[in-house]
């Protein structure tokens, strides 16, 4: 079995990056993965309240004022297309733990 194509990533000592090989089938992952391991997107917040991203966002948006990170919240959302949410995990877990029952609701708020 052929090894997989491996691709550079990074450019050599430049503005503090360096020169390194990623195998090409985890680049995706190495670019798509946050830096900060409690900093987590869309899809995973979807998970941990149990709906469809829509729904996630009316619910967000009910909560703005306590939510947004500009604010001292844990939810850094999107300034328009291509700027993805950012949830901050253990805070966010928190947050829907305490408002559960607001969550669970239907998407109707």
């Amino acid at each position: 079995m052929q090894e997989p194509e491996v691709m550079p990533f990074g450019i050599p000592e430049k503005d503090g990056y360096v020169l390194t090989w990623v195998r090409k089938d985890k680049l995706g992952d190495l670019i798509n993965e946050p830096i900060d391991k409690d900093i987590k997107l869309m899809p995973w917040a979807c998970k941990v309240v149990g709906c469809s991203a829509p729904t996630l966002k009316k619910k967000l948006f009910r909560y703005r004022d306590a939510l947004d990170m500009d604010k001292g919240g844990c939810v850094r959302y999107s300034t328009g297309s291509g700027s993805p949410w950012k949830f901050s995990a253990p805070e966010f877990r928190d947050f829907v733990s305490k408002h559960k029952k607001e969550f669970m609701k239907s998407e109707e708020l």
